[in-house]
């Protein structure tokens, strides 16, 4: 890249529940670099959620070969998943940061702005968390995405969580056991007193990376795992439907359990699948670009 100093740099993040990514543009919209953090639900706290940004953003710029960027000349915009509660968007718009600008909406208000281009249109998300939201004329609405404890039915999250109960179930013998149940537990404990332990302190992200070991035990025919699939694909099926309902006839399918859901879920849905114009990132550069969603026009900080 060339220019001058005063030349902008653009910052575009997605801050979800398993990791932070970020990717670098210069004014054309060229990719610069791309860098990773950890966990950045705004659940987590919004100083944690800029702290895995500065992180994510220090190792992109570390992977650029060139003159340095500092952090005050990039113009960030983020895609931060939880971002509902009124009370942390109004601290999202005072925090100090070290950025020459920076905006910020949710990871699905800003994932459906990037795939429908700013027009209408439905964005569902399941990742580690789930969340809806759509577009349509003058209405945009969320379904879904009041947090872990309370929602995100359909996500990696909700079946990590269904699945060490089930392993649980079975190890006490209320349920019957399978060999994904024994796997399962010797991930996570192979007493239940062990599992109690570990689940004190696991997070949503915890519960997401055992969503891949139920995928896996599915397609080998175990029958408790097929059951676990089964149970989150109708929640998915139930999150379309109420897009559906809501009058929104193209809707766009993404996050780490969209694929491997996808063979489990009602063949009739098949019908509103929309394919994207864009990604989130490319989102995140209209959510700069056009000033929408959250400003932060409070002073500057050193990250």
């Amino acid at each position: 890249m060339t220019g001058s100093e005063d030349t902008p740099v653009y910052l575009a993040a997605d801050c979800g529940g398993s990791n932070c990514r970020v990717r670098l543009y210069d004014e054309d919209g060229v990719v610069l670099s791309e860098g990773l953090g950890g966990p950045a639900n705004a659940s987590l706290g919004l100083k944690e959620v800029l702290s895995e940004i500065f992180r994510a953003t220090r190792d992109a710029l570390a992977r650029r070969e060139g003159p340095t960027i500092p952090l005050s000349r990039l113009h960030a915009g983020l895609a931060i998943a939880g971002l509902i509660e009124q009370e942390r968007r109004d601290e999202f718009t005072h925090i100090p940061h070290p950025f020459a600008s920076m905006t910020a909406e949710t990871d699905a208000f800003v994932a459906q702005l990037g795939a429908f281009a700013g027009g209408d249109g439905g964005l569902l998300i399941t990742g580690t968390g789930s969340c809806a939201f759509a577009v349509t004329g003058d209405e945009k609405f969320y379904i879904g995405g009041w947090g872990f404890s309370v929602s995100d039915q359909g996500s990696g999250a909700r079946l990590g969580h269904l699945a060490v109960r089930r392993a649980l179930q079975a190890y006490d013998d209320i349920l019957p056991s399978s060999p994904f149940c024994k796997k399962l537990l010797a991930e996570v404990g192979t007493h239940p007193a062990e599992v109690s332990g570990w689940a004190r302190t696991a997070r949503p992200a915890d519960y997401g990376a055992l969503a891949g070991l139920v995928i896996e035990y599915a397609e080998k025919e175990d029958e408790v795992a097929k059951n676990l699939v089964r149970t989150i694909a109708e929640e998915v099926n139930q999150l379309i439907r109420a897009l559906v309902r809501r009058g929104v006839t193209e809707i766009h399918h993404i996050g780490g359990l969209a694929d491997p859901i996808r063979p489990w879920l009602d063949k009739a849905h098949g019908r509103y699948v929309a394919q994207a114009r864009g990604d989130v990132f490319d989102g995140a550069l209209r959510l700069i670009n056009n000033r929408t969603g959250l400003i932060n026009k409070t002073g500057k900080a050193r990250a």
